[in-house]
């Protein structure tokens, strides 16, 4: 007669894990940034358009426009190259404003870059983050491109101190034409975009003086400049080249008031999107 033993069960323990949290699904804030920031710098290096139209084309114009007159002197005494760097200077950031945010984020909202971010862990505050972050270093590696050339080329020179209070006035003065790229990828198409960008990039150009003395300028666009961000950005810039910096704050209270104007547009329009689920 066979026996059968019945061998005693034994019980599992039971792991309960935490449920997750905003905290634990979101990427960690650092590494996420420093992720995005690389990412975006690699972006705009691989194209070779973004790249030969940020960083050229500034030093091409200054061949073309500033090299026959870096030599001469204003009636101040300041070197005239000097007056132009800044000048050129100014245009490059607003070219890779209105072409790093205004173009590249209306394509990557449309095409459906935002709508996967969203439903990723990384928090979106790090999206815009990311791309200020390169678009800032993509700045300073094209001013310091151009300084480089007005040097070699054309003998402009500026005191270490200078040319570093420049960078900072220039690069901190450059948020509100990101701003106003941010606002310009939300709200329109890539199509359009297209088209506001370099409807805006010449306009604001021109009309703030920097390919053209503003006194020589039709009336017209002399009237409209105090209105545009480049002209007050230009205005911070020149004056810390000649030394007349005594209106350099109404300039900075101008170029932060289009800041948040132009931010709140785009968080406007960030929201939208948002609601119609794009």
């Amino acid at each position: 007669m066979t026996q059968t033993t019945t061998q005693p069960q034994t019980t599992q323990p039971t792991i309960s894990l935490p449920a997750p949290t905003a905290v634990t699904r979101q990427a960690a804030p650092l590494p996420a940034l420093g992720q995005m920031v690389l990412s975006e710098m690699r972006k705009m290096i691989r194209n070779p358009m973004f790249a030969v139209g940020t960083l050229g084309f500034p030093i091409l114009w200054f061949a073309l426009f500033g090299l026959p007159n870096v030599n001469e002197q204003m009636p101040d005494g300041t070197n005239v190259g000097r007056y132009i760097l800044v000048s050129f200077g100014t245009y490059s950031l607003l070219t890779l404003a209105m072409y790093s945010f205004g173009l590249a984020v209306a394509a990557e909202r449309t095409g459906g870059w935002l709508r996967l971010l969203r439903a990723s862990p990384m928090p979106a505050p790090l999206y815009f983050l990311g791309k200020v972050g390169a678009a800032l270093l993509f700045s300073g590696l094209s001013l310091g491109l151009l300084y480089t050339f007005a040097h070699f080329a054309g003998g402009v020179t500026l005191p270490l101190g200078l040319a570093l209070t420049i960078l900072g006035k220039l690069l901190l003065g450059s948020v509100p034409l990101i701003a106003l790229g941010f606002m310009i990828g939300f709200l329109v198409n890539p199509t359009a975009a297209n088209v506001i960008a370099n409807v805006v990039s010449v306009l604001m150009s021109f009309a703030s003086g920097l390919f053209v003395p503003l006194d020589d300028l039709p009336a017209v666009m002399q009237k409209l400049a105090p209105f545009l961000p480049t002209y007050h950005l230009a205005q911070i810039g020149w004056g810390t080249v000649t030394g007349h910096t005594s209106s350099e704050l109404t300039h900075w209270l101008y170029l932060a008031l289009y800041a948040v104007v132009f931010g709140g547009l785009a968080i406007w329009g960030l929201k939208r999107d948002e609601a119609r689920g794009v």
